[in-house]
């Protein structure tokens, strides 16, 4: 028997969808209920943890260049490479001049890193050292990473007077530690992917040591192991061991950067470094060519292209800008 609507009924029935709390039927059948249209404006975007995270999850490897700036960051992508690695090298060499001995603080850091992932739209991934002196500063440090736009934070288990030194003094950190400090990073991140580096040599210098050390951090939380391996053989024998992804400087004779190669060594990620050299070494050049004619004939050679720099800097946009303000645009204000 159907069922009559109650005069009570009916009325709330007509106040919900007066504000819009229910959604009518419309005649359209392609139109889109108004309760959906809402529900898909208040969906957040994904952050850059959960981007980098599906990378990472995929079935093809992905090499990360090095980025050291906003333009370096912004050529990367603007090559099609999917995410950026960040050195901390880069941090002390552009802060300071100094090469990656601990100098700069995890702060400076991420500091510096930040500004970087905030000007490109593809996932940054951050090398910050330790990540902190305990537990409680990791914890503290991964949760400014994060909401700063960190896609990935990548730290290891050197001691600090090793890391200072150059490896010459001793050694890495207890095992029990460094998993105390991957727990403090994973209570504190949302979606950032944590990637935990063991660094060789160990206490007594086993490899056998080494590769424990990495089982135990994937079992603490680590999402990805970075190690330094000798051969692809290696690489291969410990992804199958650890079950985790593996990220490894690439780049090199052994570990070239294609996705071919990534593959068959059982890398799913990997920073290439060097940028930062190439880049200096062509304005030392472009100086001592200065310097010896008055000209930059041959060092012009390799600088952009007009569209590349425009690209580069982002022009259109900033025009589109310009003329909702109603200021003038790049290439119509006078020359300075």
């Amino acid at each position: 028997m159907e069922r009559k609507t109650s005069r009570r009924e009916f009325v709330q029935l007509a106040g919900l969808a007066a504000t819009g709390l229910m959604a009518i039927r419309p005649l359209d059948a392609q139109s889109v209920p108004a309760s959906q249209t809402r529900s898909a404006a208040r969906t957040p975007a994904r952050t850059m943890g959960a981007r980098f995270r599906e990378l990472l999850l995929g079935t093809e490897p992905f090499p990360c260049p090095s980025a050291y700036d906003v333009p370096s960051a912004r050529l990367v992508e603007m090559h099609g490479f999917r995410s950026i690695f960040l050195g901390s090298s880069s941090v002390n060499l552009g802060l300071l001049a100094l090469p990656d001995q601990a100098v700069v603080t995890v702060s400076e850091i991420i500091n510096w890193d930040s500004i970087i992932a905030s000007n490109v739209d593809i996932p940054a991934v951050a090398d910050v050292d330790d990540f902190g002196a305990t537990p409680l500063n990791v914890y503290r440090f991964a949760k400014e990473a994060e909401r700063r736009g960190i896609g990935a934070a990548a730290f290891d288990d050197r001691m600090p007077l090793n890391r200072a030194t150059n490896y010459a003094a001793p050694g890495v950190q207890p095992k029990n530690r460094m998993i105390d400090n991957i727990h403090a990073a994973a209570d504190a991140r949302t979606d950032m992917v944590l990637i935990a580096r063991c660094l060789a040599p160990t206490p007594n210098g086993s490899t056998d040591e080494l590769y424990d050390r990495a089982m135990a951090y994937a079992e603490a939380g680590a999402d990805a192991l970075w190690l330094d391996f000798r051969t692809p053989q290696d690489s291969l024998r410990v992804a199958g061991m650890i079950k985790k992804p593996l990220f490894v400087t690439v780049g090199s004779q052994n570990f070239p950067a294609s996705v071919a190669a990534m593959k068959a060594a059982g890398i799913m990620c990997g920073d290439v470094g060097g940028f930062v050299n190439v880049a200096l070494g062509a304005v030392d050049k472009a100086l001592a060519e200065m310097k010896a004619d008055g000209l930059l004939t041959e060092s012009a050679k390799a600088s952009l292209s007009r569209e590349s720099f425009a690209r580069l800097t982002q022009v259109e946009d900033l025009n589109a800008r310009a003329r909702k303000y109603h200021l003038p645009t790049i290439g119509s204000a006078p020359e300075r």
